[in-house]
């Protein structure tokens, strides 16, 4: 399946709970929103494989969380409520502080580079310190090499690492000649 194709998924189902979310509150009966809770669930597993896993991704999923809560609060008795509503909550009060810290580390901020200080050669790109550690020591054994936080290096950040594949780690991509002389001269100004 492609990304384009799981995303139109994702966005029936959306559809889907839409309509049965109207049923659950015009009729307060608990079969739609049950219904509304599994299409929720199944869009968000859906989106989910076409989105890259970054640090703190997963705070949609508590928030469809918090979502279905409701739903099933809507449609239950008084007892119930007095569980799902404050379940709701704490979901809500969880999936929000993660977006606080998704939307910090967007567009790669915090991440780690594993470079070379002699040529300024950025190696690798990783979303921790454990991950570039981790890189540098099972795949760069012989080589010296520095590991920093990008933002110490701001002109790293466009610059295209020579192993940037996740599921290849030990594979180096193409680059140009010319991109190399740019990372040099941008992490140590007046070097060629």
């Amino acid at each position: 399946m492609t990304q384009a194709h799981d995303r139109r998924t994702a966005a029936g189902l959306l559809g889907g709970v839409a309509v049965c979310t109207v049923l659950t509150l015009t009729t307060g009966h608990l079969l739609p929103a049950v219904a509304a809770g599994g299409m929720l669930v199944g869009a968000l597993m859906t989106y989910r494989r076409t989105i890259e896993p970054r640090p703190y991704w997963y705070w949609p999923a508590w928030l469809t969380g918090a979502a279905v809560a409701l739903l099933l609060a809507a449609a239950s008795e008084e007892a119930a409520r007095l569980v799902l509503v404050p379940l709701a909550a704490s979901e809500t009060l969880v999936g929000m502080a993660l977006f606080a810290l998704w939307r910090r580390r967007r567009h790669g901020r915090g991440d780690w580079i594993v470079w070379l200080p002699e040529t300024g050669v950025v190696l690798r790109r990783e979303w921790s310190r454990r991950a570039a550690i981790h890189w540098a020591q099972t795949e760069r054994r012989d080589t010296r090499c520095a590991i920093s936080r990008i933002d110490e290096f701001p002109a790293a950040a466009d610059a295209v690492p020579v192993y940037p594949y996740r599921d290849q780690p030990g594979i180096a991509a193409p680059r140009p000649v010319d991109q190399v002389a740019i990372v040099v001269h941008a992490i140590y100004p007046g070097r060629r």
